[in-house]
């Protein structure tokens, strides 16, 4: 099975909860881009307008290797200059009562899975019934290395530091280059190769800075970001031991973050998991068994986001076509469930013993 091959075989467009109306509070457009980031459009759409980027709303973050639609918003007396590039493209197209990300509600998939024939219909039995366990998916967690997250680095801020600088497997070949320049100590190489944040604390560090000084250059957002993926880990764990505790018939597979297990009947669970911040009870014993201290998290508490999320979701309009080197897959999600994570379920998970 293969998913992603190109940007156009994986399509993404955001459902909005509301009408857009002629005039309002917000004023919004539609968002087309292929092949690129979320963030750092974001960023060049800041910039190109000179106005701060928490003035933009958005509703999530879009994959780089897929065709997406999403929409932003700014304040109705803000107007941004329209783009109409070969890979990006803005467009005004009306007012909401409220910025983007709380009018978004969920998205819709179209999805090409290649080297693929034939569906599993018992999986699929079960996937139009009761749905699947609304696990973070897989590119939640790229920031994982050799199973350790940032949060386990931070009672050694040098350490910490240097986990933000390994390479990963998605990234340029410039920006792992820069990465690995860095960390042997030629900062200089480090300062050409790198961008952002990154950039400027090799500069630092080549002007004769500490790596424990120079953690205070990690913007806050790359920190609110590593917590998060603590976060989506300890959720996934969570509803995993829940699956597990409930259900008789499940399968399994591997992800970068561990083990994802599905059932293959009914299962008994929570309708909603709340999100891990320090000090919370249902996941104590789950921050002590992947090795945590909680007391380096606290300084950090303000980077954790407090919300629920549901354990189970159901496809909605959940259609197929079979084609020759694959099957053609369209459905609806709530916001914040991953496509990827249905998809595994039908054709990579593995029976349990």
């Amino acid at each position: 099975m293969k998913i992603k091959s190109t940007p156009e075989s994986f399509k993404v467009e955001e459902i909005l909860s509301q009408p857009l109306s002629p005039s309002g509070k917000y004023r919004v457009y539609r968002l087309w881009k292929r092949g690129l980031e979320t963030l750092p459009v974001l960023r060049r759409i800041s910039a190109e307008n000179s106005l701060p980027l928490r003035l933009i709303s958005y509703g999530g973050l879009k994959d780089k290797n897929a065709e997406t639609v999403q929409f932003i918003s700014v304040p109705s007396r803000f107007r941004l200059k329209e783009f109409n590039l070969p890979n990006l493209k803005l467009k005004e197209v009306g007012f909401l009562s409220v910025p983007v990300e709380k009018a978004v509600s969920g998205n819709k998939f179209e999805i090409f899975v290649e080297g693929v024939s034939e569906l599993p219909s018992e999986r699929l039995a079960v996937l139009k019934e009761y749905g699947f366990p609304n696990y973070y998916g897989e590119q939640r967690f790229t920031s994982i290395r050799n199973g350790k997250l940032f949060a386990h680095h931070l009672k050694n801020r040098e350490e910490a530091l240097l986990f933000l600088f390994r390479p990963a497997g998605w990234e340029s070949s410039r920006e792992r280059k820069g990465k690995k320049a860095f960390l042997r100590g030629d900062y200089g190489t480090a300062e050409k190769l790198l961008k952002g944040w990154r950039r400027k604390v090799a500069a630092f560090l080549k002007r004769g800075g500490t790596l424990k000084e120079a953690f205070r250059l990690i913007p806050e957002e790359e920190i609110e970001f590593q917590m998060n993926v603590l976060q989506s880990l300890l959720f996934n764990e969570k509803l995993k031991k829940l699956v597990e505790s409930s259900a008789v018939k499940t399968v399994k597979f591997k992800y970068r973050g561990g083990e994802l297990l599905f059932p293959l009947e009914r299962v008994s669970v929570p309708g909603e998991l709340p999100s891990y911040t320090p000090g919370s009870e249902v996941y104590r014993d789950l921050i002590e068994e992947i090795g945590i201290d909680e007391n380096s998290l606290k300084p950090y508490e303000k980077h954790f986001h407090r919300f629920s999320r549901k354990t189970f979701v159901k496809p909605e309009e959940l259609s197929f076509k079979k084609l020759p080197q694959g099957i053609l897959f369209k459905f609806s999600l709530p916001k914040g469930s991953y496509a990827t994570v249905p998809l595994r379920f039908l054709f990579s998970a593995l029976k349990t013993p």
